[in-house]
């Protein structure tokens, strides 16, 4: 985790501790480290509804590929399903579900550390009056707070159905973003399937983006949800979410497992969603 500090203040070892300094202080004073047991996010699928969001499989380099379809977004029915706090809450903790379960089961599956995500962003819809009042405000507020405490967690990402008009929003949405965080967004427009196909592979990207993989954003469709897997793997889905790293694997144990060509274990066929195993792993991770 420290690496991540270092790398946002360009190994300036004050800047960097001041900033992990800071960091620990915030997640002190906002019960961070039981996050994941402590907040019950009940509204979470009207939620995602109205600002459709969440993980989807990996790219071709193994780290978790996160979608936001913000054309989609509806505010009225944010404001309706729950508070700027609860999404404040919700927020945060996705991202330490991130940190302490589903990339460690991704380094586990690629046989090296994945430290960052894949992003896409579906700007279909968008126009400049989606970033005024409160909207523009709360993603001040979750903007300064991700690069403040989860910096160097994006790898990469593709912004896809850019229209003309997105230069525009971009213009505004620039500003809020830091320097380093700008040279990895690649910006596409309604053709993007060749320039996202040279990150995932066909199988992984959702159907409602043009590819094969089946399944919605709130299905929560990845090898972190696939229990047979991380058994067969002896990766204890709840030490990972209690923050505990698991216990190493016995030699003999992991000889044992099936070895899949790299597409499969990136993109494979473990990751089909499978309703009665993600319905239980989504009771646990959302506390329900």
């Amino acid at each position: 985790m420290l690496r991540r500090f270092l790398r946002a203040r360009t190994y300036d070892i004050e800047k960097a501790t001041k900033m992990f300094h800071d960091h620990m202080n915030w997640r002190k004073e906002h019960q961070v480290d039981t996050i994941l047991q402590d907040f019950y996010f009940t509204e979470r699928d009207k939620f995602l509804e109205a600002y459709p969001q969440g993980y989807h499989k990996l790219d071709k380099q193994g780290r978790p590929v996160y979608i936001q379809l913000i054309g989609k977004i509806n505010v009225p029915a944010i404001m309706d399903c729950t508070e700027e706090e609860r999404m404040f809450k919700f927020h945060v903790q996705e991202y330490e579900r991130c940190v302490k379960v589903i990339m460690p089961v991704c380094s586990a599956l690629a046989n090296r550390k994945i430290d960052q995500t894949f992003g896409i962003m579906d700007v279909r819809g968008v126009g400049i009056s989606a970033l005024t009042g409160d909207v523009k405000r709360m993603l001040l507020k979750f903007t300064k707070t991700d690069q403040d405490n989860y910096p160097e967690m994006l790898g990469h990402i593709c912004i896809i159905n850019a229209p003309a008009i997105f230069r525009m929003v971009w213009a505004v949405v620039k500003g809020m973003i830091d320097v380093r965080t700008q040279q990895k967004i690649e910006i596409l427009g309604p053709n993007y399937m060749e320039a996202l196909l040279k990150h995932m592979d066909m199988d992984s990207i959702p159907e409602f983006l043009g590819g094969q993989s089946k399944g919605t954003l709130l299905d929560d469709v990845g090898p972190w949800n696939d229990a047979e897997l991380m058994a067969r793997m002896n990766i204890d889905l709840e030490a990972l979410r209690l923050g505990r790293h698991p216990h190493p694997q016995p030699a003999q144990q992991q000889q044992q497992l099936p070895q899949a060509s790299s597409s499969q274990r990136l993109s494979g066929d473990f990751l089909t969603p499978q309703p009665s195993i993600a319905a239980r792993s989504t009771r646990w991770v959302w506390g329900l």
